[in-house]
């Protein structure tokens, strides 16, 4: 308990301390914003960056666990004020959240703490139920609006999105604390092998497909003078536009949440063959669908793509001498991250995303980070200037 003690104290400190180094970069990348927008924005970015960088730690998490012990009717106090803080940053710029569809936001950020408040679990096992809880969580996310820009800070060019933020630290607290999975990885640490294994396998992936964009002629090598400092400039506010704004959330869902409770779920089953040829069976036909309906001729690229992410998974899972179900959860994740890209209109761009699917939920098996994966993420995202795909 004295450990826990002390440790709460630092974890918070650190939290902080991190939270004015992003509030920095965000002062950097919007000093041009009139003083009135900066001082507007300045203290909902700073409780939003803080929370975010604290509320899955794991001494925190303990901590306030604590508290939430023999009163679960105080489990709802938490996103009620997150509710509170997107709200208000809305109403101070002259914006109303309760206007059409978007007044049902206070219950669907309500809906996985009470849902999980009503059938309590354990840590494990983990059932198909979690799984529906994720899906039932990020679909809506993805399609729903206020009918304004909730960027941060609101008049600027966008650090990030306040209410996409409120969502993640809404779900890690429900996953984390209500459902009581110990192990979403969604707190920022530093750990020298960890960076090297995310760095290492950025670079494999960009070697790999400029490789392939050498022989496929997509690979771009004119129109960027890397050297120059204005190139930098532009390249960190991207970095960490995609790192905040995108990285993180689709990491938080696809390989925090999905990619580790399908793991959970088809270890403790013992039968990862099984789940394995039903994945390997629905995602080839899903990814034939795909082919078919966006570009006929390149039909047989996803369904390629698919070959490879699952056969190598399958070797793998055979020589496993512990825990088996990892890799075959990870490669259903990442044909999913693929599959759902169709909407670029290319089916290039589908399994190059499968691939980079494979490389975030390997960075996020090694280090058991969302943060080391989304790390990835933004790096390959940010890397897009080598390529005209």
């Amino acid at each position: 308990m004295k450990e826990t003690s002390t440790s709460y104290p630092k974890a918070l400190l650190r939290s902080a301390a991190l939270t004015l180094l992003f509030f920095g970069l965000f002062l950097l990348t919007n000093w041009q914003l009139p003083v009135r927008e900066l001082i507007l924005s300045s203290p909902y970015f700073l409780v939003i960056f803080f929370l975010l960088f604290t509320v899955g730690k794991p001494n925190v998490v303990a901590h306030w666990k604590e508290s939430l012990q023999g009163n679960p009717e105080k489990a709802v106090i938490f996103p009620l004020i997150l509710i509170g803080v997107l709200y208000t940053y809305l109403m101070v710029h002259g914006h109303t959240p309760f206007k059409g569809s978007a007044g049902l936001f206070i219950f669907y950020l309500l809906f996985p703490t009470l849902g999980f408040l009503a059938f309590p679990k354990t840590a494990l096992p983990v059932t198909w139920s979690d799984i529906v809880f994720v899906l039932l969580i990020v679909i809506p996310a993805t399609s729903m609006s206020f009918g304004v820009g909730t960027s941060l800070p609101f008049n600027g060019s966008g650090f990030s999105n306040a209410m996409r933020l409120v969502i993640m630290i809404s779900t890690v607290y429900s996953f984390n604390y209500i459902r009581n999975l110990p192990d979403v990885g969604f707190y920022p640490s530093f750990r020298w092998q960890y960076l090297f294994t995310a760095l290492w396998v950025w670079l494999a992936f960009v070697g790999l497909v400029a490789l392939l964009g050498y022989f496929g002629n997509f690979l771009n090598l004119k129109g960027h003078n890397i050297l120059s400092t204005e190139f930098a400039y532009e390249w960190v506010k991207d970095f960490v536009r995609i790192f905040v704004g995108t990285a993180l959330f689709e990491e938080l869902f696809l390989r925090g949440l999905l990619q580790n409770i399908l793991s959970k779920k088809i270890t403790q089953s013992g039968k990862w063959p099984v789940y394995w040829k039903w994945g390997f069976a629905i995602f080839i036909g899903l990814s034939f669908i795909t082919g078919y309906f966006v570009q006929l001729k390149m039909a047989w690229f996803p369904v390629l793509i698919t070959v490879l992410v699952f056969i190598p998974a399958y070797f793998v899972e055979k020589q496993q001498t512990g825990i088996q179900g990892s890799f075959t959860a990870l490669a259903i994740t990442s044909i999913f991250f693929g599959l759902v890209h169709f909407h670029s209109g290319s089916l290039l761009f589908v399994g190059l995303a499968s691939i980079a699917g494979w490389a975030y939920g390997y960075t996020y098996m090694k280090t058991n980070s969302v943060f080391y994966a989304a790390l990835v993420h933004a790096l390959v995202n940010s890397s897009e200037f080598l390529f005209h795909i």
